[in-house]
């Protein structure tokens, strides 16, 4: 799961920049920070409350299912031609809001085996990746922290305490995480840019990037070409926890700003993803690819 696509989900969730800060601290972990994290674990309160997590990850309704009955129900003619579109359109509106594309699993794989993929080694070609007990515990901690926010009020509120408690605890003697993308490298600058007019936005940004993502966004298939070489750009420069980093940033930017979960639906994630992507590859980035993410952009607050 790419991180534009993760932040997609948390910007329109309830507690999704909870999510985020959650995996920010999970990307800027060290030896320390196990240590610390490890020291909090907590393995019987956290049995208890993962058959709550099952029950509840398991009526989190997904985007593809929804769509698909959404589809279905056009194709069997549930809907009258008068009403057919608009009723379409705001059956689409409604899952983009509501439902999510990654689950509680996703999330523990990514902290486990993505994001603390420095953790584990193979002693032996070919042989089993190990790991020590304390980074496993760690990014337990992580992992239900970030589950914890992700399910929100899908989750009985003593449930969410027993899973988030020894994140927090741990959280007091760990240094404050930065607001800005420290250590981003030659994209660092692009970035911090994007983030700080992000979160300053007052009520007429808001409303012009809302009238951006209505009427001045590009095509799906401009769009999704410039995103596809992005990304690419991103991969072959090793620079995915770079990208991840501001893709997270970017979500608590997103939340900061006044932008909500209807925005996110209505196509404002696309716009501030696309061009923080472009930013984090600007020095690799075709210049044609590069517009075509900034476009929305500066057309909402003008070129750089």
């Amino acid at each position: 799961m790419s991180s534009p696509v993760l932040g997609f989900d948390l910007v329109r969730l309830p507690h999704g920049d909870s999510t985020a800060e959650v995996l920010l601290r999970a990307l800027a972990c060290g030896p320390r920070e196990i240590d610390v994290l490890a020291a909090r674990y907590d393995p019987e309160g956290r049995a208890g409350a993962w058959e709550t997590v099952r029950r509840a990850a398991g009526n989190l309704p997904q985007i593809g299912d929804v769509l698909h009955q959404v589809a279905n129900g056009l194709a069997h003619g549930d809907f009258t031609d008068e009403v057919a579109g608009a009723r379409v359109e705001d059956g689409v509106v409604r899952v983009l809001q509501t439902s999510t594309i990654a689950d509680a699993d996703a999330l523990v794989r990514l902290v486990h085996h993505d994001v603390f993929d420095w953790t584990w080694s193979a002693p032996l070609a070919g042989g089993p990746r190990l790991r020590t007990e304390d980074s496993g515990r760690a990014a337990d901690v992580l992992a239900d922290a970030a589950v914890s926010a992700y399910l929100g009020n899908r989750l009985p509120d003593h449930v969410r305490r027993v899973l988030a408690h020894p994140y927090l605890q741990a959280a007091r003697d760990l240094a404050p995480l930065p607001e800005h993308p420290e250590g981003l490298g030659p994209e660092q600058a692009g970035v911090g840019r994007v983030l700080d007019r992000l979160r300053r936005l007052d009520g007429t940004d808001r409303a012009c990037l809302r009238t951006v993502a209505e009427t001045g966004r590009p095509s799906a298939g401009e769009w999704a070409g410039a995103v596809h070489d992005a990304s690419w750009a991103v991969h072959l420069s090793d620079r995915v926890r770079t990208a991840a980093v501001a893709q997270l940033l970017a979500v608590r930017a997103f939340r900061a700003g006044g932008l909500d979960a209807a925005d996110g639906a209505a196509g404002l994630w696309n716009v501030v993803s696309g061009v923080v992507h472009a930013e984090v590859v600007a020095d690799l980035l075709s210049s044609d690819a590069r517009a075509v993410l900034l476009r929305p952009w500066e057309a909402a607050f003008g070129a750089a």
